[in-house]
């Protein structure tokens, strides 16, 4: 244990010096702020744009960092040899893998939260609160970027930086919608090919369940935004996006001991 949480400070102290990263951060804060512009212009709904875009900035950053820094990080000690030393000591690759997930997911917490740091006062700003549902959609981005994390070790375990990414951001365009692809499969047009469509729905990583704004509370429509979004669902999108998120580091594991860096 006491060599994962090593890994896990080292990784958070290199990710969190790349220069990058800050590119990122300042561009997510731009959208946070560009929101309070679009709520001016919008009638009525200046609260709702202002989340709707705010929560966008926050998501669509924090995957584009995830991915980076889950490629990145894991593929210059590839590179580098820099591995070598580390897996000729008493660390298994496994902890190894654990370690460098955990602080990736460090970073990804700190960076979510200098966010929210901006988000949050400009939602008050706007004579708008910070209620359950609001809180709830940030939970349930920083459980979508783990899985996100997990998807970019598991790609950079086999693969180049530039396939890694395209392959990144193609699982999560897909996953985001997962819920029209088995809607395709219901289509009378497409019926030849619902089965397709409905094993693609199957197998991609649903991550539809943790978009923070639509309808996606069972026969309603609804935003995520609202007080009555169930403690239930919430708990069992977590629950998905551990069980995901172990699915892909326990691939990443594998695929890692089979290589030969020795």
């Amino acid at each position: 244990m006491k060599r994962i949480i090593a890994i896990a400070h080292n990784t958070f102290r290199e990710a969190i010096r790349d220069k990058i990263l800050y590119g990122f951060l300042f561009f997510a804060v731009c959208i946070i702020l560009f929101s309070l512009v679009l709520g001016q212009l919008s009638l009525g709904q200046q609260i709702r744009t202002t989340i709707d875009v705010g929560l966008f900035g926050i998501s669509l950053f924090s995957v584009l960092i995830a991915i980076f820094i889950g490629i990145n990080l894991l593929n210059k000690e590839i590179q580098k040899r820099t591995i070598y030393p580390v897996l000729s000591k008493p660390v298994s690759r496994p902890a190894y893998l654990i370690g460098k997930f955990l602080g990736i997911a460090m970073v990804l917490l700190v960076q979510i939260c200098l966010m929210l740091m901006v988000f949050f006062p400009l939602v008050m700003f706007q004579g708008g609160e910070i209620t359950f549902g609001l809180v709830t959609a940030v939970v349930l981005i920083y459980f979508e970027v783990l899985v996100i994390i997990a998807m970019a070790l598991f790609f950079t375990s086999f693969s180049s930086p530039f396939l890694s990414g395209i392959f990144c951001l193609g699982l999560f365009v897909a996953g985001r919608n997962a819920n029209l692809i088995a809607e395709l499969a219901k289509q009378e047009k497409l019926e030849a090919f619902a089965p397709l469509f409905s094993g693609v729905s199957t197998v991609l990583p649903n991550l539809y369940l943790f978009y923070p704004s639509g309808k996606i509370v069972e026969g309603a429509y609804a935003t995520v935004h609202a007080q009555f979004i169930s403690s239930g669902y919430l708990y069992s999108t977590i629950s998905y996006g551990l069980a995901v998120t172990a699915a892909f580091l326990c691939a990443a594991i594998i695929i890692l001991n089979r290589r030969d860096f020795l």
